[in-house]
């Protein structure tokens, strides 16, 4: 007899390499499926009677097969939203860390306060940016988090400076020094190309070079353009041809030129014989221009030759200017006058001037120069030099009433001579490169009158008017200071500079007059070698320009082209001036100052060495 149950036959039909293994056992109450699934390729084929079990059978399987699918992708999109999360946050630590050094590095070149270690809240996160300095280097690292994510970055930053040496406790041009009371002393040695006078002492050597006279010569000043030099091969030397107005020896030359960028190697001034219109190639007197002499503002560069040469009256000669190498981004020029109307001379370029076979290109200008021929007898008179029985010296053209290490002159320690006269390692082209600092794009600009009371801080900054301290106040400056007007320190006064100084010294410059009172100190950054130097720009050289009181200690004094005034036990570090007049004053020089280094500020003082990112 048949069942009266239902049979389902489902034969599948092979397809490539598919295969289904199955078995249905059925019942009244259930159907039970026992399969077994291999799949390849595969296709099913069912009998018309078995359809409605088989269908339900792949639906099931369908399904099955659907929901774990769904499930896998659901599982790999899960996991690739957080790691976009991960990733994402990751990247917002690197923008954060960037902001940070961003900011740090434009506070730092700009000259604004910052503090060695501070956290900023940058976006969705924070940075702790820290800052540390070796010598002319400082090093910014920020660490930018975003919940759990970091990312550090540094970059280091080079300061490029303007290396300055005083080796003298007072040097003098030609307006001298005066020791008016036998309480003044210098601690260290002098140097000065005008007469030393007065009463007082000096410990160490005591030097006056031979005098020029006030004015020049002969000179050509007018100047409408740039003569770029250096920055070619072919144009790496330069030379302008003048007529000696008299007979003498050569004591001084001054040429008007500055630099761009920052060649890295010392300028060689020579003096030639012409010879058929250039310079010949034998050097009659030569000596070398520091290349921190001279700054991105042009200035009149003087020049004084160890063993000068004696010109004749009527002959033509050349300055020549000699310079090892060129570069299109860091070379020199000299300034010129294109009407070339300087008669019978004219300036010329060439490459490797002296090998005698450099072919001379004219400029068709007349490059600006003074000379001055022959000079002027000075002395020492009146002061005490060295202690008894000690090794100092006095050198002169004249000594007149002069005790050295105990005996009068003459003796052998009184030497007849005429030094080499020792010009100002400041020139005007470094002060105007110092004001343009302090009046950069984005610097503070004051206008008028500013007075510090209390505790305060500036820089760089220009103030257009006087700069005035209240008796006990203290000033902290971060940047070049330029103040238009006069300056006045009050009693117990104090100026600093910013601890992010470093081991670099700091600038105030004023255009007036410069009062220093009682007891007004002057400090660095709280690194060694670190110093202020306070300079006076008035041009009036028989007028005093500074005047420092009692107990003004801390600080280089500077006046090129006017008299410091020093009275009443007041101190220095270092004093340099075109004439200085001292009471009871005593300055003590440090050995430090053989080679201070002074930030050329934010116009272009600082380069990005390095910028990274770190573990």
């Amino acid at each position: 007899m048949r069942s009266s149950q239902p049979q389902a036959h489902c034969t599948p039909q092979r397809r490539s390499e598919g295969r289904i293994n199955y078995k249905i056992q059925m019942s009244k109450s259930k159907i039970q499926i026992l399969w077994k699934l291999e799949i390849k390729n595969w296709k099913f084929r069912f009998h018309r009677k078995t359809a409605g079990y088989v269908a339900l059978t792949a639906t099931l399987l369908v399904m099955i097969i659907s929901l774990t699918i769904v499930g896998g992708f659901t599982f790999f999109a899960v996991q690739e939203v957080r790691t976009n999360a991960a990733f994402t946050k990751s990247v917002e630590s690197r923008y954060i860390a960037e902001g940070g050094i961003e900011d740090m590095v434009y506070r730092v070149v700009s000259g604004k306060q910052y503090s060695a270690s501070e956290t900023l809240d940058v976006g969705n996160g924070t940075t702790t940016i820290t800052v540390s300095t070796a010598g002319t280097q400082k090093t910014v690292r920020s660490a930018g988090k975003r919940d759990n994510f970091q990312q550090n970055l540094e970059t280091k930053i080079t300061v490029t400076t303007d290396s300055i040496s005083f080796h003298y406790g007072i040097q003098v041009g030609d307006g001298g020094l005066d020791i008016a009371h036998n309480e003044g002393q210098v601690v260290g040695n002098v140097y000065s190309n005008g007469n030393v006078t007065g009463s007082g002492s000096v410990t160490g050597d005591v030097i006056v070079a031979g005098g020029i006279s006030a004015t020049s010569s002969y000179s050509w000043e007018m100047s409408d353009a740039d003569q770029a030099f250096a920055t070619t091969t072919g144009s790496r030397d330069i030379a302008q041809s003048f007529l000696a107005t008299s007979t003498g020896a050569l004591n001084r030359v001054s040429v008007y030129i500055k630099k761009a960028g920052n060649p890295a190697n010392d300028l060689t001034l020579h003096i030639a014989a012409d010879n058929g219109g250039k310079p010949s190639t034998a050097s009659l007197a030569s000596a070398t221009i520091s290349k921190s002499s001279i700054g991105a503002s042009e200035s009149w560069i003087n020049v004084s030759f160890e063993t000068p040469t004696n010109v004749v009256s009527g002959n033509t000669y050349w300055i020549v200017l000699d310079y090892g190498s060129n570069s299109g981004t860091n070379y020199w020029i000299w300034r010129k006058d294109t009407s070339d109307a300087y008669s019978n001379n004219t300036g010329k370029y060439a490459d490797d001037w002296d090998s005698g076979s450099a072919a001379w290109k004219n400029t068709n200008a007349d490059l600006d120069f003074k000379i001055w021929i022959g000079g002027v007898s000075t002395k020492i008179e009146g002061i005490s030099i060295g202690a008894s029985g000690g090794t100092s010296k006095g050198r002169a053209n004249v000594f007149e009433d002069v005790t050295i290490n105990g005996a009068s002159c003459p003796n052998s320690d009184c030497i007849i001579e005429n030094p080499i006269r020792q010009e100002f390692a400041i020139t005007d082209g470094l002060i105007q490169d110092w004001k343009n600092d302090a009046a950069c794009s984005g610097c503070t600009v004051i206008n008028g009158n500013y007075t510090v009371s209390g505790s305060q801080s500036i820089g760089p900054a220009k103030i257009t008017g006087d700069l005035t301290f209240e008796n006990g106040a203290t000033l902290t400056i971060a940047g070049t200071l330029w103040v238009q007007g006069e300056i006045d320190f009050a009693n117990n006064c104090h100026l600093n500079l910013a601890s992010g100084y470093g081991t670099l010294s700091g600038v105030v410059v004023g255009d007036d007059e410069i009062d220093v009172a009682n007891n007004c100190t002057f400090g660095g950054s709280g690194t060694s070698g670190s110093y202020v130097l306070l300079v006076s720009a008035k041009n009036t050289p028989s007028s005093q320009v500074m005047d420092v009181s009692n107990n003004s200690t801390g600080v280089i004094y500077f006046a090129p082209h006017g008299r410091i005034h020093l009275s009443n036990n007041a101190t220095a570090k270092e004093v340099t001036a075109y004439g200085i007049d001292m009471d009871k004053a005593v300055v003590t020089y440090e050995s430090g100052l053989a080679n201070l280094q002074f930030s050329s500020g934010p116009a272009g003082g600082y380069s990005i060495d390095e910028w990274q990112q770190v573990p």
